[in-house]
Parts: structure tokens; C-alpha cells; sequence
């Protein structure tokens, strides 16, 4: 049975599919200045990712559902029962904390604020891939064979790493439509530099050189074959 996860998550078809198509969307122009704007924002948003990935999906052999979206604030609860900046459930839910984006906007850089939601958004539907193509799964039984937590670590940042790869390669076949230039890029890759374990309480989402390198790499090359973090050394996932 691991041998057969191993090649769910090394050999994915998804990883043969070739370059992805740009979805020739625009970024939303809505900001997020209330609940209701981070809601169209991020409505916006996945309309145009669903467009890309389904006929990728498909092609890869696997069949598409598009994930349900859940905005909310610090005093609503999420469907994903987290209290997180963003969260993808299992079930095909991509949550995002409106809270944490109008708050970005109105008291910090407010190009960080949108290349920020435009990354994470991406990032989180990078899970829901992951999902529909068998990775998600397969990693967790290959988790649950994993001995020590140090392991199991390495596994959550493959994943992770993945995630962020797959948002890369997204903006990099629509970069110039988005368009991913000029003060937005130069934000853009300040954002995916600055987002790693250094912040956090452990070492499951990879640090801010893997993240940027990961998601550059996923820019770069426009296709989810750049993507594959299950066949890299453990060094370039750290």
C-alpha cells in the first residue's frame, strides 16, 4: 500500500499535464474594505482558478469539483473550525479571514495586503488539487506510517511547499493578464520571501527561503511538473 501511495504522490499524472493555461483574468478589482469586498474579491478569484484547473484535472485523468468558499471574521466561525489567516479543509472548503485582510489594508502596505490575499488564496486552492488528485490522501497514510515527529514534519512541508508551488505556477501562466509586473511582482515576491516557519511554532509549512524558491520555482516554469516536492531532498523542503 506505500508503494502505491508513494507513486500517488512522486508520479502524479497531474505532474504530465504540461504548461497551464492562462485563465486571461484580471486581478478583482474590489478591495478589501469590508466583508462583503473580500468575499467578491476572493469569489472573483477562485471563478478564475476553477476556469484553469478543471479541464487540468481533467485531462490528468481525476474528476473536478470546485471548493465551496467560506469568508469570515473574528467573530464568526469558520467552517474549517480554525481562526487561521487562511485554511483548507479536507471536505473542499478554502476558508479566508476577511478580519485579517481588512486589517492588513487599512493599517499596513496595501499592495502587501493584495499580493498577500492573491498568494494565499491561490495557495489554499493548491490544497484543494492536491485533494482531488489523491495527493492529500496519500500523503496522510504515508504520515500515519511515519515514525518520529521530525518525519512527519518533513511530509506537512512537502505538502505546504506544494501548495504554494502549484499558487506560483497559476499567476506565472496568467502574469500577463493579472498582470504579475512591476511594484505588484516586486510585492509579490517581497510577500512569498517573508512566509516560513521563522514565525511559527514548528517546522510543518517550510521556511521562507523553501516557500519563496518553491513558489518562484511554480512561477517560473507555469507547470504543476515543477511541483513535485516528494521526489526533492529533504534539504530543498526544509
Amino acid at each position: 500500500m506505500l508503494a502505491e501511495k508513494q507513486r500517488i504522490v512522486a508520479q502524479n499524472p497531474l505532474y504530465r499535464v504540461g504548461r497551464l493555461p492562462a485563465s486571461r483574468c484580471r486581478e478583482p478589482s474590489v478591495r478589501p474594505t469590508s466583508v462583503a469586498n473580500v468575499r467578491k474579491y476572493y469569489t472573483e478569484y477562485i471563478r478564475c482558478l476553477d476556469k484553469v484547473w478543471k479541464p487540468v484535472v481533467e485531462k490528468a485523468g481525476f474528476t473536478f469539483q470546485p471548493p465551496r468558499l467560506d469568508v469570515f471574521t473574528g467573530k464568526t466561525r469558520t467552517l474549517c473550525d480554525v481562526q487561521d489567516s487562511a485554511a483548507y479543509c479536507g471536505s473542499g472548503t478554502i476558508s479566508m479571514n476577511a478580519t485579517f485582510d481588512i486589517d492588513n489594508y487599512r493599517k499596513y502596505n496595501k499592495l502587501w495586503a493584495r499580493t498577500t490575499m492573491a498568494h494565499l488564496v491561490a495557495h489554499e486552492y493548491g490544497h484543494h488539487i492536491q485533494r482531488l488528485i489523491g495527493i492529500s490522501d496519500a500523503s496522510a497514510t504515508r504520515t500515519s506510517y511515519l515514525n518520529g515527529a521530525d518525519a512527519s514534519l518533513l511530509e506537512s512541508r512537502r505538502i505546504e511547499l506544494q501548495a504554494s508551488c502549484l499558487s506560483g505556477v497559476y499567476l506565472g501562466a496568467d502574469r500577463s493578464y493579472f498582470p504579475v509586473a512591476g511594484s505588484w511582482r516586486q510585492r509579490w515576491l517581497w510577500t512569498i520571501s517573508h512566509r516560513g516557519d521563522e514565525w511559527g511554532t514548528q517546522r510543518d509549512h517550510g521556511s521562507s527561503k523553501s516557500h519563496s524558491r518553491w513558489t518562484r520555482r511554480g512561477f517560473d516554469a507555469g507547470t504543476p511538473s515543477a511541483c513535485n516536492t516528494f521526489t526533492a531532498s529533504a534539504a530543498s523542503v526544509a
